[in-house]
């Protein structure tokens, strides 16, 4: 191709500088004739994957999920106490003898007489009160049952994590013209004696 478009502008040159070197042999008998050709570049459209936001690792805090849960609990633990039970009692009433019965002597007046005189005094009764045990004191043992109570708090169901996720890079594709072939121009011979007249 280089070549070619050296001879063309050879002949060209000749071609021009003895035309307007010898006017006089214009219009004479052709040997050789060309002609100029222009060829345009040839373009043809490309598609390529341009980056418009390259790839990243984004880290994420992800917060602590708390959550509540109710419990038993021991308020107070079982025991066993002694208590004390008091005696059982009641009073009665009874006759109970006082005195005895008695033989004596005393002095009386019969007949305004004083006399010895021998008499009998008979058994004396009283009624008397006493306090009787109907059951005796004692100690019981006696077993307290444990108090639990309920209570509700605050767990932690999943702490607090920091995770890497990974963005992907952003591509889009565009559309250019490249050039495939550049333009060109040249003289290209004319085949045929009647293309030169």
């Amino acid at each position: 191709m280089r070549k070619i478009k050296t001879l063309c502008k050879g002949i060209a040159v000749i071609l021009v500088a003895g035309a307007m070197a010898s006017p006089a042999f214009a219009g004479g008998k052709s040997l050789a004739c060309y002609e100029q050709r222009h060829q345009p570049a040839v373009y043809k459209t490309v598609h390529e994957n341009v980056v418009v936001r390259p790839a990243r690792v984004v880290h994420q805090t992800i917060p602590a999920r708390y959550g509540h849960v109710t419990e038993k609990v021991l308020v107070e633990p079982g025991r066993v106490v002694a208590r004390h039970v008091p005696a059982v009692t009641r009073t009665i009433h009874e006759k109970v003898q006082v005195r005895p019965k008695s033989v004596g002597w005393e002095w009386r007046h019969v007949k305004g007489v004083k006399t010895l005189c021998k008499v009998v005094h008979p058994a004396q009764y009283a009624v008397q009160a006493r306090t009787v045990v109907v059951r005796p004191a004692g100690t019981v043992h006696e077993r307290i049952p444990a108090r639990y109570a309920h209570r509700t708090r605050k767990v932690v169901i999943e702490p607090e994590r920091t995770i890497a996720r990974h963005v992907p890079a952003v591509v889009k594709t565009v559309a250019r013209q490249v050039e495939v072939r550049p333009a060109s121009s040249g003289w290209v011979k004319v085949s045929g004696q009647k293309r030169c007249h």
